[in-house]
Order: structure tokens, then C-alpha cells, then sequence
């Protein structure tokens, strides 16, 4: 068994993790990063998008599954499907001779999921850079009022969002060449009119003068910034499979971690002062649960051991826990965006509007006539030059016009997040028979508030591809919750009809629990304001650096520490905590 020793230990390679490295790094602390996944790219972390063959055709970019009740037929690219209820069901036309299985339980086939609480499209990234390699890059801050929690002044939260954008390259103008990016924001202010369209804040950038390509963020983008690379170092394929924690003449503390080097299958022991869970917010907590933290259990069928679905308290860690190891919010408290989507199909007349260099839409109403003049002022050269170039083009926007990226921000009235935009997901690929210029992407995040009953919890008898305890979720939305999730529906039909015809094929759906990809709260974070205060770790994981309860050199970063509720994208407001608990690192 080999040792290595380092001052910090960062599990997970995701922007968090990666943020966590550029502070320590810089520094001048030595610091190792493990990843369970590979390298998929030569610039480590690099977004997927930034390849110029994805940014001509999105829809060549995206992830295959079919679900068909709750089997999973192909789940591809970095994600690996979390848990899957086991399909026992017959093969009649299996030969005679052949073995019959009566249930799976390899790669994420559960038979303790109960498919009706299930997050059923929930996936987790094994790739160097985590998600960040194929999100959507939209880094917009919480609603200060709907979704922020008080666990940092106002004040602190706005250093740290500053901070944050920075890092990861925050913008808005990233698009204002984009004639559709300007004909969408047009039409949402001057048709749908609730609250104002903007531009999506992107954590992206042009990629030079002399192309409409941009250049994604992702942790290349903060591994890229870092300075003193020589104290950094980076381990793709390995994977980390547990904390040690021991009592010191300190108190309890983690000494080591557990490496395992998968293309040798050599344990290494690395040695660390602090140690950092970055692994995701379904992974940190297994990594933590396989470390022997104990959470609140749930009661189970006898026979069935699946969880049973209606407990309220569960099973609190046995009275002979070492209190050091006990965790009772571990996978509680999770929250998931409920999610709807469709496409549309421009109208014609904005389609004309773009075309025709004298037609105005709002030709009988002078306000809205001069701000239509205006746009096309600034289109019209390109559009003309475009049709002179490729007569045969029946659609007027250039074929490098980049897609659009607009949001109706979420506010007290409308709490949800929206995209109104083209991206590369796991559905929604523009058919060949329509133009893909023409059409337009709309997905709603509905914020879903906290709860104890919804949780993940671990299966120490079932193990996943990786040796690691197998994720087992019960979710359920509340009635506010679904009420809320029916308004939204709403409001993006009445966005959509401002814009278009709906796909055929992709009228308004709501989409599997679990593909927002946005799962909070699982190792959630909680600050004690007074001593009289109820003890903390009853409701959640870490204080607010972000530090486990009772150990003081292990931390953990991620959507898994914001503690509130969520219908933004979380990625950048993870990313503010981890900045405060790097410094807190420093500090210490």
C-alpha cells in the first residue's frame, strides 16, 4: 500500500472542487484531486460545447436515454443512472435454454426503489470536471426574497456572488450579436409582458472578434486561472472510498482517506490536513455514509426492505454512535426543481419580421413600431447579406447567428427559474425535417422547499459499479409544491404561445423527477446564531464554512451544502460557499 501526504485532499473535480484547489493553491498549499472518472478532454475539465463541430449543430450534442415506465433503456455520455427500480418482468421470447434473471442489481438496478418516490432521470457525472463539462452554463444569483437563505448577511452573499462571477466568467452580453437572442427578448417584452425578459447570465465568452463562437466555463476555466500549478496535483481514476476517522490527541479527526487507483486496483493511503467532499450531492453523501457517519434510517417494509414511504421520523443513530459520527440530516432535507418543457415553432410573422427588411409586426402601435425599428437596424445588414449569399435559404438568419439564451427571471409571483434558449440536453433535438433556427427550447425549475421526508438514503448490502453503498430515494412533492408546478406549466404555455406553434412531439410535458440535475440540501448547511439555539446537527451536515460537525478537518462543498429552497441554477451559488470555506481553510 503506498502513502502520500499532502495539506489538503479535494475529492470530486467538478467547479467546486476546483474552486476549493485555486484558493488553497494559490496559497501555496499542496493539494491533490482525485476523480473517480477520466479524462475525456486534453485540457482537463474542458467543456464539451467548446468544440466548434457541437457549436454548428447542438443537437449533435446530447445524451440518448428512453425511459418506458420506469425501465431504463440507455442512459449515455458522463452520466451514470443513480437508482432503478429492479424490471422483473418476464422475457417471453428469451430462448429456452438461456438463464433468467428474477431482478438486477447491477449499475443502479435497486430493488429497494420504490419506483412512485423515485428520481427517476437523476444522474451523476464520473469525468474530470464533473457536470461543468456539459451544463448550460447559466449562472444566475438566488432571488434574494424566494430562494437565498439568511445563513450570510446580505452583504456577504453580494462579495461572494461578485466573487464567484468572476471565477467562472459570468456574463450577460455574450449573445448581443445574436439577431434570434434579440428577436426572443423582443417578443417575451412586447407579447407576454409579466415581468421583463433578459438575457440568461452565462458563465461563457466570445471566443474571438472574428466568429460568433464562444467558449463554455467550466473547471478548465478556474484550473486555467490558477496560479502556482506546481503545488497542484490531479489523479483521474481514482476513486476515494472512504474517510478514516479516528480520535487524536486533538480530537476526532480524519488521518487518512482510502484511494483506490482503478486501472491497477492499488489501495493508497494519502495522508492530509484538511479534506474536502466534492463529489456531488448524491456522492458526498455515500462517500460520508461508507466513512461511517450514521444518519437518520428509514423504517422498512419487513420483507421487501424497501423504505416505507410514509415515515415521518425514521431511525435515529443508535445511543452507542460515537457522537463524532453521527449525522442524522445526512440525505435529508433534499430538494429537487420540478421541471416542464416544450419547443416551438417561430410565428411566422417574426420569422417576416426578420426577413423583410419594411415589415414591422406592430406597425399600428407607434411605441412598440420604433422599438422594432430600432432592432432591425441592427440585424437587417446581416440578414441581407446572408440572403445574398445563400439564395436558397427560405430562413433569413445567417447560418453561424448563435442561439438564444433569454430568462423571465423567478420573483415572488413566479417562483421558477426559466430558460428560453437551444442547448444541448438529454431530449429536444430539433428534427431534420424542421430548421433548427426556427425553433426555440423552453424549461421551466420549479423551487421545491426542503423537507425531511425527502431524502436519499444508502444501501450497505447493495453495492453500486464502484463498490460504494447504493443510493436508494424517497421524493415526493407537497401540495403548495405541486400547485406552484401547475402555475408554471401555465405561465410557459402562455410564454410559448407568444413566441410560436408547439413541435409536434414536443407539446408541454413535464419532465421525469431528477433531470434538472439539480439536487440540493443532502449535506445542508446551518449556522448557530446563539448558543441557546437547538443543536444544529440535528437539521443538517456542516456549519456555514461548511465544516462537518464535530470534525474539524473535513469539508463539504456543493449543491449538497445550500440549505433552502432551489429553482435557480445552484452552480454558482455552490460555488460562493465554497469560497467562504476555502477562506475559513486559510484562515484557520
Amino acid at each position: 500500500m503506498v502513502h502520500t501526504e499532502y495539506d489538503a485532499l479535494i475529492v470530486g473535480s467538478g467547479p467546486i472542487g476546483a474552486t476549493y484547489a485555486k484558493y488553497l493553491v494559490e496559497d501555496g498549499k499542496k493539494v491533490l484531486m482525485v476523480e473517480t472518472g477520466t479524462q475525456e478532454s486534453k485540457i482537463p475539465g474542458d467543456h464539451k460545447k467548446n468544440a466548434i463541430n457541437f457549436q454548428k449543430d447542438i443537437d449533435a450534442f446530447h445524451f440518448d436515454f428512453i425511459c418506458l415506465t420506469f425501465d431504463l433503456l440507455v442512459f449515455q455520455g458522463s452520466l451514470h443512472h443513480t437508482s432503478v427500480p429492479t424490471n422483473k418482468s418476464a422475457v417471453p421470447t428469451l430462448a429456452p435454454v438461456c438463464w433468467k434473471a428474477n431482478g438486477q442489481i447491477f449499475n443502479g438496478q435497486n430493488p429497494r426503489q420504490d419506483p412512485a418516490v423515485n428520481l427517476d432521470a437523476n444522474g451523476v457525472a464520473r469525468n474530470v470536471g464533473g457536470m461543468s463539462t456539459h451544463w448550460t452554463c447559466a449562472t444566475p444569483r438566488q432571488n434574494q426574497m424566494e430562494e437565498r437563505s439568511d445563513i450570510f448577511t446580505e452583504k456577504e452573499w453580494d462579495r461572494l456572488y461578485d466573487e464567484a462571477e468572476k471565477l467562472i466568467g459570468t456574463r450577460t452580453d455574450v449573445l448581443n450579436d445574436s439577431i434570434r437572442q434579440e428577436l426572443v427578448l423582443r417578443i417575451l417584452n412586447d407579447e407576454y409582458g409579466k415581468r421583463p425578459a433578459k438575457p440568461l447570465p452565462l458563465a461563457a465568452k466570445k471566443k474571438n472578434d472574428k466568429t460568433t463562437f464562444i467558449t463554455w466555463s467550466s473547471s478548465s476555466t478556474i484550473f486555467d486561472a490558477m496560479q502556482r500549478k506546481e503545488k497542484f496535483t490531479l489523479w483521474p481514476e481514482h476513486h476515494c472510498e472512504k474517510f478514516v476517522v479516528e480520535e487524536t490527541d486533538n480530537g476526532p479527526q480524519v488521518t487518512k482517506a482510502e484511494i483506490r487507483n482503478l486501472a491497477t486496483d492499488e489501495l493508497i493511503e494519502v495522508e492530509a490536513k484538511v479534506f474536502i467532499a466534492c463529489g456531488g450531492p448524491i456522492l458526498t453523501p455515500q462517500l460520508l455514509f461508507n466513512s461511517g457517519f450514521v444518519p437518520t434510517k428509514p423504517h422498512r417494509d419487513p420483507i421487501t426492505q424497501i423504505p416505507l414511504e410514509d415515515d415521518e421520523k425514521g431511525i435515529a443513530p443508535p445511543p452507542d454512535t460515537p457522537e463524532h459520527l453521527k449525522l442524522p440530516a445526512l440525505g435529508r432535507y433534499l430538494t429537487e426543481q420540478s421541471m416542464c418543457f416544450c419547443q416551438i415553432v417561430l410565428k411566422k410573422k417574426w420569422v417576416r419580421a426578420v426577413a423583410e427588411k419594411d415589415y414591422n409586426p406592430y406597425q399600428d402601435d407607434g411605441v412598440k413600431r420604433k422599438k422594432w425599428a430600432k432592432a432591425k437596424e441592427g440585424w437587417n445588414e446581416k440578414v441581407q447579406k446572408h440572403k445574398k449569399e445563400f439564395k436558397e435559404d427560405p430562413i433569413p438568419f445567417p447560418f453561424d447567428d448563435m442561439d438564444p439564451q433569454v430568462t423571465l427571471p423567478l420573483d415572488s409571483a413566479h417562483p421558477w427559474h426559466t430558460q428560453i434558449h437551444r442547448d444541448a440536453f438529454s431530449y429536444g433535438a430539433a428534427p431534420p425535417a424542421i430548421d433548427k433556427r426556427t425553433i426555440v427550447d423552453l424549461r421551466f425549475f420549479g423551487k421545491v422547499e426542503p423537507d425531511w421526508n425527502n431524502y436519499v438514503t444508502f444501501e450497505s448490502d447493495i453495492k453500486d459499479a464502484y463498490g460504494m453503498p447504493q443510493p436508494t430515494f424517497r421524493y415526493k412533492l407537497n401540495e403548495d409544491d405541486r400547485d406552484q408546478s401547475h402555475r408554471m406549466m401555465k405561465d410557459m404555455e402562455e410564454a410559448a404561445g407568444a413566441l410560436g406553434g408547439y413541435l409536434p412531439g414536443s407539446e408541454p410535458q413535464f419532465l421525469a423527477p431528477g433531470l434538472a440535475l439539480h439536487v440540493c440540501g443532502t449535506t445542508r448547511a446551518q449556522k448557530k446564531e446563539k448558543e441557546c439555539d437547538p443543536d444544529p446537527k440535528e437539521t443538517s451536515c456542516c456549519d456555514e464554512n461548511s465544516k462537518i460537525w464535530g470534525i474539524p478537518n473535513l469539508y463539504v462543498g456543493g449543491l449538497n451544502v445550500i440549505p433552502g429552497a432551489n429553482g435557480s441554477n445552484p452552480t454558482l451559488t455552490a460555488m460562493c460557499f465554497a469560497i467562504k470555506s476555502a477562506k475559513s481553510i486559510l484562515d484557520n
